[in-house]
């Protein structure tokens, strides 16, 4: 008996110091508002904006390793001529030249421009040139195949060559 009434007292203590604590009441304010108006006027000012920061990452990322019976072949070869900065990505075959479902090619260029083309089912001597830029390009490759496997096999910066005078 003495122990439930023990239980009992404590708990009805916890109660009144929680309901104390959540209902108190803030104290009251000795400040009274003034009546007075303000009236704001805002003029538009001209600021002078800086066009927005293009940035890309022209870090390579990692490639992965590709089973050797899914292996192929792809050589990425720059032009040369300031005026056409090309590159061009072919596709040269290998042991995995009938597993190759579609192959994705990135170029992500100096001037953060990003332009991508895909071949479906690319056969040897199959190209894709893309428009780059007479600095250091990032090109990207990654291959599909039938397993459903996506390698990235390419990731690397390709810069423009220096010109000979």
């Amino acid at each position: 008996m003495k122990k439930c009434f023990l239980v009992l007292i404590s708990i009805i203590l916890m109660l009144c110091v929680l309901i104390g604590g959540c209902v108190q009441s803030s104290s009251p304010s000795t400040a009274t508002p003034a009546t007075t108006q303000t009236t704001h006027v805002f003029t538009p000012q001209q600021t002078q904006t800086s066009p927005p920061l293009r940035t890309c990452s022209l870090v390579p990322g990692p490639t992965q390793i590709v089973p050797e019976y899914e292996s192929v072949s792809v050589t990425v070869n720059r032009n040369t001529i300031t005026e056409n900065p090309t590159i061009a990505i072919a596709f040269n075959g290998g042991l995995g030249l009938g597993m190759v479902t579609q192959m994705n090619v990135t170029i992500i260029r100096s001037d953060c421009v990003r332009e991508q083309q895909n071949r479906n089912n690319p056969i040897m001597g199959d190209t894709v040139t893309l428009m780059g830029t007479t600095l250091t390009d990032r090109v990207i490759v990654v291959m599909t195949m039938t397993s459903g496997g996506q390698y990235t096999i390419i990731d690397k910066d390709y810069p423009f060559p220096p010109q000979v005078q």
